[in-house]
C-alpha cells in the first residue's frame, strides 16, 4: 500500500511515496492512482497532475511490458516532492538500457520515452541493472 505525509513546503521533502507493484497488468493503474492520490493530498491539481499520472502510466507500463528481469520480480515507485520539484523512480529487475530515438515511422508502441523527453523537466535511465527510469517536473511555473 502507497504511504506518504503531507507535504510541508517550509521543511522542505514530503515523505515519499513507495510502491511494491506486482509486474502485472494492473501495476500502471495501481501506480496512477497512487500518484493522483498523492497529488490530492498535496492539494497539487491542473496540468501539472495529468502530466504526472501519464508520465507514471507510461514509465510503469513500460517495466511491465519490457523488463528482462523475472516476471516474478516487484516494479517500485518512488515519488518525492521539494519545493522545487516532483521527483518519480521507476525501478524493475531488468539489465537496464541505453534509450534510443523513437522511430516517426513506427505506428504503434515506442511513445513513453518521446513523452518523458517532451513532458519532463529531466529525466534519465540507468543503463545498468536493475533497470531505473527517474523523472522531474516543476511545482513552480
Amino acid at each position: 500500500m502507497p504511504t506518504s505525509r503531507d507535504y510541508d513546503a517550509d521543511a522542505g521533502l514530503s515523505a515519499p511515496l513507495e510502491l511494491a507493484l506486482e509486474r502485472n497488468v494492473q501495476a500502471p493503474a495501481i501506480a496512477r492512482a497512487a500518484i493522483s492520490g498523492l497529488c490530492e493530498e498535496l492539494r497539487l491539481g491542473g496540468s501539472l497532475r495529468q502530466t504526472l499520472v501519464l508520465l507514471i502510466s507510461e514509465v510503469v507500463s513500460n517495466a511491465v511490458l519490457h523488463s528482462s528481469g523475472p516476471q516474478e520480480a516487484p516494479i517500485t515507485v518512488v515519488a518525492n516532492v521539494t519545493p522545487e520539484v516532483f521527483h518519480v523512480t521507476v525501478t524493475d529487475a531488468g539489465d537496464g538500457f541505453t534509450p534510443s530515438r523513437r522511430d516517426p515511422a513506427r505506428v504503434q508502441g515506442g511513445y513513453g520515452l518521446y513523452l518523458l523527453e517532451k513532458a519532463a523537466s529531466r529525466w534519465g535511465v540507468e543503463t545498468s541493472s536493475p533497470t531505473t527510469v527517474w523523472f522531474e517536473l516543476p511545482l513552480t511555473a
